[in-house]
């Protein structure tokens, strides 16, 4: 498929196909159309040639942590996650068990950190019981234990069959989690195994130092 937005060419004939259970990483330089894409895939962004084709799976999209749930935030971490269960209170109290966060269901969602507020957004997928997960870089701005903490709740998760597709800059991070890792720059670059990804040839040089001052000044943020 490829996407223009006004006269710019922003996704040039990127053809990809997601396998139930897998856990994609979707890696790219700053402008490269990852967002664009994700956009795609779940149906809100204009096709300009080609076409998007969705199973049945229920899809959920997890957007960065400072774009969660803007103007919701006096609500209850439990309030935010019934919104996914359909009321369900039971369904919602389960879907905090899964990402142990049932202690907190009566704390306010702006109370908690960084990396508990993307276990929330996860849970309320799961309370509206997504088959599909898709991340746009949900570890910005949480510290480094936390990330390994969302990480491997991400692998558990997989591990159910829950298909997940993750943009994120944290490359190193992202070759070790995933199944598979596609790297675009406007049209593909690579779609394979992690272990054979070879960072140097795909990603820019300048990509790779913006990288390194990002994860140098996430090691101060908040604690999950």
């Amino acid at each position: 498929m490829s996407v223009r937005l006004g006269s710019e060419l922003v996704l040039d004939r990127v053809s990809m196909c997601v396998h139930g259970g897998e856990f994609i990483g979707l890696i790219g330089p700053n402008g490269a159309g990852k967002t664009t894409l994700l956009r795609a895939i779940l149906g809100l962004q204009h096709v300009s040639s080609g076409h998007v084709r969705r199973g049945s799976a229920a899809y959920e999209y997890i957007p960065q942590r400072g774009d969660l749930y803007n103007g919701m935030v006096p609500m209850s971490v439990l309030d935010v996650v019934l919104l996914g269960s359909r009321g369900s209170r039971a369904v919602a109290l389960d879907a905090l068990r899964a990402v142990r966060l049932d202690d907190f269901a009566h704390r306010r969602f702006n109370e908690l950190s960084g990396g508990q507020q993307q276990r929330v957004a996860i849970a309320k997928a799961l309370a509206a019981n997504a088959g599909v997960l898709i991340l746009d870089e949900p570890t910005t701005g949480i510290d480094e234990q936390s990330q390994r903490d969302f990480y491997a709740l991400l692998s558990e998760l997989q591990g159910r069959g829950v298909t997940i597709i993750m943009v994120s800059h944290e490359v190193e991070s992202v070759l070790k989690l995933v199944t598979r890792v596609i790297c675009i720059n406007r049209t593909l670059l690579y779609d394979g195994l992690p272990e054979h990804f070879e960072s140097d040839k795909y990603l820019p040089g300048v990509y790779n130092a913006q990288h390194q001052k990002l994860h140098h000044h996430h090691a101060g943020g908040d604690h999950a």
